[in-house]
């Protein structure tokens, strides 16, 4: 796997993980953008965007773009992934605690 790779893979899950501590697994783009970056994740919009609309595709997050602004919101599956219950192509495993 190339770096770029890699950390795609690894924001994806830390995507996952963020939403899964949100209140009601749901989050705004920006605010999930600041915490990425809090997270040392920093990512652009589009980078962000591409990342949700591929987890959306997968069925891991719900993602909704009212009036052009992204919500996302974790589904079951993507609580699965996030807690390492199942796996998914593109989205890193979390490490064991």
């Amino acid at each position: 796997m190339d770096y770029n790779a890699f950390m795609t893979a690894h924001r994806r899950l830390t995507i996952l993980q963020l939403l899964n501590a949100a209140s009601a697994y749901t989050l705004h783009e920006l605010d999930l953008k600041n915490v990425l970056a809090a997270h040392g994740q920093v990512a652009s919009t589009d980078q962000l965007r591409s990342d949700l609309q591929w987890l959306h595709e997968q069925g891991l997050v719900l993602a909704k773009q009212p009036d052009g602004v992204w919500f996302a919101t974790l589904t079951a599956r993507g609580g699965d992934v996030q807690q390492g219950l199942s796996t998914v192509p593109g989205v890193a495993r979390p490490e064991p605690v």
